[in-house]
């Protein structure tokens, strides 16, 4: 569970930041009276209309209507959640937030950690640009096309051979051996003695956080090596499958553009960086994880698929949308010319290739169907490549997205929608069978005896036996409606529905209609106190105005979430998928209440006496 923090931390982090110096990081801002004045970040603009006020340490854009703190402008400029955003401005103030961590996170572990690591990052970055020890690896990167301007950017650096240098510099920056051996700088021997260096005679990629920590490292040889790339190992702090390297540095660009590059490379982002395309982030010497699809999730709708032009570039492309199309993203897959990597590209043919290269990419659908045209496009290669769109169309877990998935398949492949949807839910129960009762238990055969029409075996005088009770089946049903996602989803399209027509019709159309999860109980008051105060602002700015006085913080965390959400198409109507979402929910109400009440009739009449007269014998 994320932290929350109190109202009064929240107070000191926004008296004590400078809002205009935050600004200032994204925005070239002029002085304009009492005010400053630039270009909107949120939208393109040729005329200035984005507005700080540093008295009310607030800022407005009249083109977007887009306003609110230097905690909001963080979470929307980077593409943060609240928490992260309160530790992002926190940190230069020096305020401790050692109470609001998770219990098996210690604030001083956790900071001498990155303490050793922003050390080693120095001494690295110092030794690449030393005229002696760095020589080896700047010559590679300068003569490959690399500029020093790229690479100082991103903090690239070298790791000469030897142990003993790294850990004398460590010392001095005063990490001792015991925290240098933690935090996987140094490792110790086999063979006893002293520690040895991890990374040595490579060229070295900080990796860091989103909150901008240095969290571990990438290292690549510039010979003939093996590995030709090394990364630190997963530790409490660390995690290769849930960091995307670049992303501290691109989350800007990627919540403006809402579109995110995915290469696997460093130097791959390192290229695209350079020549101005800086929407990019990398993955950490793992293939592409659920979790870093999450990662992304929080700025950007689409995901283009950038990887080499070679047969594992290609499969890497296929299961790298497959990940993100179920984690609610939109994938685009685009093939390089063969043997050519993302960096080849950029710096042998020119940014305007990478740029029509870009406009090339196809949908995961799309692209399955183009491979199978490709191996011939008979029946078999067709079916293949089918099943395979509807093994991720089954694995979405979003019921409206998962149809408009569906749809595109029967277009894409030119068959029916009924029929696939059938496949896909024959494909689902696959999936649940295991989780849900273990091994399948074999049937037992029937005992023997005339059986009736209707397949009921007959008892000894020929009649059908009376029928066991099984239960409400009814009420069985009706647990497989995921009320809880669909709650989810109506909430998050009216908070992101900026007019408020969203949130007009949730609030006239819900009726006596009650929510599961106590967060969106509190939710939807919120929504009819913004209707009944005259809805002068949009329901977002209105719940996260309050949201630091309403509720607790399984509240908070869940607005966050809501807010984050942005997994829905770019043509979605909002107010449709509320109405569909208020249709279901209020269907679900009624039919449980209907189960509810056959579920009393039913124990009712299996107590013995209820309800019945009491008999006499004559």
């Amino acid at each position: 569970m994320a932290p929350v923090f109190s109202p009064d931390i929240i107070a000191r982090v926004k008296d004590e930041t400078d809002i205009v110096e935050i600004v200032r990081q994204h925005v070239s801002l002029k002085p304009a009276g009492g005010v400053y004045k630039g270009l909107c970040p949120f939208h393109a603009e040729k005329t200035p209309s984005f507005i700080v006020t540093p008295a009310r340490q607030r800022y407005h854009c009249f083109g977007c209507a887009t306003g609110g703190d230097v905690i909001s402008f963080i979470m929307e400029t980077e593409g943060v959640t609240f928490p992260e955003a309160v530790e992002i401005l926190a940190r230069p103030l020096d305020i401790d937030l050692s109470a609001w961590l998770k219990e098996d996170e210690g604030e001083g572990e956790r900071r001498a950690y990155h303490r050793a690591n922003e050390a080693a990052t120095q001494l690295w970055r110092d030794a690449f640009w030393d005229d002696d020890m760095g020589r080896k690896g700047r010559s590679y990167l300068l003569d490959r096309g690399f500029t020093e301007k790229v690479m100082r950017e991103f903090d690239v650096g070298w790791a000469p051979g030897g142990s003993g240098w790294l850990e004398s510099g460590l010392a001095k920056a005063g990490v001792d051996r015991e925290l240098a051996i933690s935090s996987d700088l140094l490792r110790n021997s086999d063979r006893g003695g002293s520690p040895f260096a991890y990374f040595r005679n490579r060229i070295i990629f900080p990796i860091k956080s989103i909150s901008r920590q240095v969290t571990g490292f990438g290292g690549r040889v510039v010979d003939q090596g093996e590995p030709k790339y090394l990364n630190s190992a997963d530790s409490p702090y660390f995690s290769k499958g849930k960091l995307l390297y670049g992303f501290d540095a691109s989350r800007m660009s990627i919540a403006r553009e809402k579109t995110a590059i995915l290469v696997e490379g460093y130097l791959d982002l390192l290229a695209l960086a350079q020549v101005g395309i800086t929407n990019v982030v990398a993955t950490c010497g793992t293939a592409f994880t659920p979790e870093q699809a999450r990662l992304i999730k929080r700025g950007a709708r689409n995901v283009v698929l950038l990887f080499d032009g070679d047969k594992a570039g290609l499969k890497a492309g296929v299961r790298s949308a497959d990940i993100a199309l179920k984690a609610g993203r939109e994938p685009k897959i685009v093939r390089l010319p063969q043997g050519k990597d993302p960096a080849d590209v950029v710096i042998g043919d020119g940014v305007e290739v990478m740029h029509q290269i870009l406009g090339e990419g196809v949908g995961y659908v799309p692209f399955l169907k183009a491979l199978a045209d490709a191996s011939g496009g008979d029946r078999e290669v067709n079916e293949r490549a089918l099943r395979q769109a509807l093994g991720t169309v089954a694995g979405i877990e979003d019921p409206l997205r998962r149809e408009y998935v569906l749809q595109e398949a029967a277009e894409v492949f030119g068959l029916t929608p009924d029929l696939l949807r059938e496949e896909v839910r024959k494909e689902a129960a696959s999936k649940l069978a295991p989780r849900r009762g273990g091994p399948a238990q074999k049937q037992r055969p029937e005992p023997q005896g005339s059986g009736n029409k209707a397949g009921n075996v007959s008892g000894p005088d020929g009649k059908a036996p009376a029928k066991r009770r099984t239960g409400p089946v009814v009420r069985r049903q009706l647990t497989m409606v995921n009320t809880a996602s669909i709650e989810t989803d109506m909430l998050s399209h009216i908070l992101m529905d900026d007019s408020g027509q969203a949130a007009r019709i949730f609030v006239a159309e819900r009726g006596d209609l009650k929510l599961e999860h106590p967060a969106a109980s509190i939710l939807a008051s919120e929504l009819e106190a913004w209707q009944s105060q005259g809805a002068g602002s949009s329901p977002r700015e209105f719940v996260v105005e309050r949201w630091n006085t309403t509720g607790d913080g399984t509240y908070r965390g869940f607005v966050s979430q809501l807010i984050s959400k942005e997994d829905h198409p770019v043509s979605t109507d909002s107010i449709r998928v509320v109405q569909d979402c208020l249709g279901r929910l209020q269907a679900h109400f009624k039919r449980q209440k209907w189960a509810d009440g056959q579920h009393s009739a039913r124990e009712s009449e299996e107590v013995p006496g209820a309800e019945t007269p009491p008999t006499t014998e004559s």
